[in-house]
């Protein structure tokens, strides 16, 4: 009883090290630059929510927690990738955004505030909480507003879909804190998440084929060039 009272403790403090290594590659994933780089630490994250699910998971005894990590495993860490790989040309994955709309010392204060904001509105929460729902609640929230905040200053399509891919982990890192009843949900949103993640990689790659980049704000330059376009042949 004593040693699995030990192995508890341990995993317990192993979780507060997933946390503080979850919420530091939504800070990294905000301030990278190169799109084959985003798609990396989205992965690490993804394995770091898997991890934290089999802990709780282990806790909890919960079965559907375990079944949370396997398939954040496979969609998320394994199939979401190889999509991406096989879709995306490599001139596409190894594009770097040369500016955000925000610059990265701004976002990086902005993102401190972000996480003061996020342990504030759930300190009423904790009130009696374990330490697992003391890491994963605020940290969750946390990465979800940061997920938010990168796929606003965001100009390329790639990790714009890879920003809110990590808006789901940041979701789930919070749920699977709260809940031992997430398993159904967690496999819909993974296969929803490989679908969403196919298609605008298509999009992506054909954007990419016919205006040669794929900052979404081509796409805004590219419908005013037409109407341009249509007026000056209306007048002739």
């Amino acid at each position: 009883m004593n040693q699995l009272m030990v192995v508890n403790h341990l995993l317990v403090n192993i979780n507060s090290v997933i946390g503080a290594l979850f919420l530091l590659s939504a800070v990294v994933l905000m301030t990278q630059r190169q799109a084959q780089a985003v798609l990396r630490l989205f992965v690490r994250q993804s394995i770091l929510l898997a991890v934290s699910a089999f802990i709780l998971g282990w806790l909890h005894h919960s079965a559907e927690l375990m079944i949370v990590g396997l398939i954040t495993i496979v969609a998320k860490a394994v199939l979401i990738p190889q999509l991406l790989t096989r879709t995306l040309g490599p001139d596409i994955r190894s594009r770097r955004e040369l500016d955000f709309i925000v610059n990265t010392p701004v976002s990086l204060l902005i993102a401190l505030g972000m996480t003061v904001l996020s342990y504030f509105f759930v300190a009423p929460l904790l009130n009696g909480a374990n330490q697992t729902i003391a890491v994963n609640l605020p940290v969750g929230l946390d990465v979800l507003l940061i997920g938010v905040y990168t796929l606003a200053v965001r100009r390329e399509a790639v990790p714009q879909m890879l920003a809110m891919m990590a808006i789901d982990n940041g979701a789930f890192y919070a749920g699977i804190a709260i809940t031992t009843s997430s398993a159904i949900v967690e496999l819909a949103a993974g296969l929803e998440g490989v679908m969403v993640v196919l298609i605008a990689a298509i999009l992506a790659r054909t954007l990419a084929q016919r205006v040669g980049s794929t900052e979404v704000s081509e796409l805004t330059h590219l419908k005013e060039g037409e109407r341009i376009g249509e007026k000056e042949g209306e007048s002739e």
